[in-house]
């Protein structure tokens, strides 16, 4: 019955996403299984983990942001992905954890406060971030950069500042990681993408005026 439901998630999610939106989600379910994978083959301690609820809330966890954007996007989400589920009379128990699962995903969570929330919503939050700490995710920001502001001169002061900013903010969400498995997953990509922001900031600062 699970597996049934997944692969109609699957379908509804590639069909409310389109095509750049769906691959972006199936990196994530991607994730998902390596990660939840590496968790119950490793030494690390987890809990009983639910992967058909892990896997249909990756699938679901951006379903409104084509129509509400992604400003506090879990609530909305996990709102549709409930009425989904409930369409496909999903049983409630599985359908509840789901929707728990999306409300936390975007939470980082301090490890101390580790059990406040489902230990899939912390997989899930791990499998979301990792695709966002490469050099591509450099390229994204600075593509909404321009997006939000349209007619902003940007000299290379400004670039070198904005690209600062993003540098601070891969840190962070580097160290927001849950996982021991997601931490060595993006160690590489992290430290690539540090070093390619350093040199980027270095040349601008040297052709900036003083």
């Amino acid at each position: 019955m699970d597996d049934a439901i997944v692969q109609a998630v699957a379908n509804h999610a590639e069909k409310v996403l389109g095509k750049e939106g769906y691959n972006y989600t199936c990196a994530v379910v991607a994730n998902c299984r390596m990660l939840a994978v590496e968790l119950e083959d490793g030494n690390e301690k987890i809990r009983p983990l639910n992967m058909n609820a892990l896997i249909i809330a990756a699938y679901l966890h951006n379903i409104s942001t084509v129509e509400f954007g992604f400003p506090d996007h879990q609530g909305k989400s996990a709102e549709m992905a409930v009425v989904f589920l409930h369409t496909l009379d999903a049983p409630e128990q599985l359908t509840s954890h789901v929707e728990r699962i999306i409300l936390d995903h975007t939470n980082a969570v301090a490890s101390e406060a580790g059990d406040a929330i489902p230990f899939e919503g912390r997989i899930l939050y791990d499998a979301d971030k990792i695709g966002r700490l490469s050099g591509l995710a450099v390229v994204t920001s600075l593509i909404e950069f321009g997006a939000r502001y349209p007619n902003r001169a940007v000299n290379a002061e400004i670039l070198a500042a904005i690209l600062r900013h993003i540098e601070e903010r891969f840190i962070d969400l580097y160290q927001s990681l849950n996982t021991v498995p997601a931490q060595r997953l993006a160690n590489e990509k992290f430290g690539n993408t540090l070093a390619f922001l350093d040199g980027v900031i270095e040349h601008l600062s040297d052709a900036t005026p003083v």
